[in-house]
């Protein structure tokens, strides 16, 4: 075991995921123990409200049902993360430029990182604030950082953690450092209470024997390590490895 640099502490009040054809959270429970998934992408069957659902993409509507398949909508500050965004809006901006033609305000407007968080707070009335981290193949791990120094400044302001990537289409398929379908994974944290079900993130130096794991791939795993009794599991990042550990 390597020597933690940094280390944070949180809990996880709730949850919620699209991918891999899996709908319910019984299939994503027999999926951690190692069940096959379906073969295609999907998500929690949720009837999204008209904003949530004019104009975005696929990938988009895959994060806002996976938010909205939980019980309440919280009242907290959110945490969007990605690797890629909605990139097939952008890849379509491209294209136009490359052909010269104009650019629509609003496909540029819903292309950015933090255009997904701002229409949920929209649509929430939420004025709790976001945050949106864009990390490459840290992405995720670095949004639990990033809610982690969240709830130590503000241990009674709950976070809402928003992850969501797609495939990269064509020509970019060549640069993608993994073969995954969309996916969303949503989770509701709060401040630790000091009891068994805290989790702690912690940073350590890399070790180079490890093989780095891409972004969704780390969620992906997050997610097994939550719903299984693994007491820690360890992934390698572009410059540091993460350790998830139950307090």
């Amino acid at each position: 075991m390597g020597k933690s640099i940094a280390s944070a502490r949180f809990r996880v009040e709730d949850w919620a995921a699209g991918a891999l054809g899996l709908q319910t959270r019984e299939d994503w429970r027999a999926w951690s123990h190692g069940a096959a998934a379906a073969p295609d992408a999907g998500g929690p069957e949720v009837t999204l409200p008209t904003m949530l659902r004019r104009r975005i993409s696929p990938i988009g509507q895959m994060a806002f049902r996976a938010v909205c398949a939980l019980p309440q909508q919280p009242t907290a500050r959110f945490i969007f993360c990605s690797r890629h965004g909605e990139f097939q809006r952008t890849l379509g901006i491209l294209r136009s430029l490359a052909a010269a033609e104009p650019v629509s305000p609003a496909e540029f407007s819903l292309s950015v990182h933090n255009a997904l968080a701002g229409l949920l707070s929209i649509a929430w009335s939420n004025t709790s604030g976001h945050t949106t981290i864009s990390a490459g193949v840290d992405s995720f791990c670095s949004a639990l950082v990033e809610a982690s120094a969240c709830l130590a400044s503000r241990p009674n302001e709950p976070i809402l953690l928003v992850y969501f990537d797609d495939r990269l289409p064509e020509p970019y398929a060549e640069i993608a450092d993994s073969d995954e379908a969309g996916v969303a994974l949503v989770l509701l944290l709060n401040a630790p209470r000091g009891d068994g079900e805290d989790l702690l993130v912690e940073l350590e130096p890399r070790d180079e024997t490890m093989t780095t794991a891409p972004a969704s791939g780390q969620a992906f795993d997050f997610l097994r390590f939550l719903l299984t009794d693994e007491s820690q599991r360890t992934w390698a990042g572009e410059r540091i490895q993460r350790r998830w550990r139950r307090a």
